[in-house]
């Protein structure tokens, strides 16, 4: 009996078939390699495009942050110009008796009115206070007391003033009180 093993054109028949196929195989591969390399390339181009548009919200974000920061000064010094219209008294008593006693100057009494406070033309809620000075003040002493006032924060304004000479004293002034406006909240 005689084996039957691959002949030569058998063998040529398998090789050939087999090249067809395997070229088929990599065509069909590559096609849906090109379908999977497109589709990964539209998600990167969409995440690069989302990242882009969030980068720039996100600078926009900071810029505002920063210039926030940058204003909060002036946030604070805006919030300090009014008194709470709960504790002003407090604050106008403390204020004007450091300012007293900077100055050389002696309060004798504090006079609060009773009752909601008042409008000025201005239209800005305030408070009177009339303080009563011990005599005599001297005059540099006087005009640096109510520059201290004026300057304050929470903003005070002197409203009124009831003064008189001191004969023979040229340096000095008698009052008898002076009425300043504490502007509140």
């Amino acid at each position: 009996m005689k084996k039957k093993g691959l002949s030569a054109v058998t063998l040529r028949g398998i090789l050939g078939t087999s090249i067809v196929l395997l070229i088929l195989l990599a065509g069909v591969g590559f096609y849906f390699a090109q379908n999977w390399l497109h589709t990964f390339a539209v998600s990167v181009s969409h995440t690069i495009a989302d990242s882009k548009a969030s980068n720039t919200g996100l600078q926009s974000l900071h810029t505002l942050q920063d210039e926030l920061s940058n204003q909060q000064d002036i946030i604070t010094k805006t919030n300090s110009l009014f008194a709470s219209s709960t504790s002003y008294q407090t604050q106008a008593v403390q204020d004007l008796s450091t300012y007293a006693t900077a100055t050389g100057i002696t309060i004798t009494n504090y006079s609060f009115p009773v009752g909601a406070p008042t409008t000025t033309t201005s239209t800005l809620p305030n408070t009177q206070v009339t303080i009563g000075l011990g005599s005599p003040v001297s005059y540099t002493n006087l005009l640096k007391f109510i520059t201290e006032i004026e300057g304050n924060l929470p903003k005070m304004q002197v409203t009124g003033i009831s003064l008189s000479r001191i004969s023979g004293d040229s340096s000095s002034v008698k009052i008898d009180q002076l009425t300043i406006a504490v502007y509140t909240r």
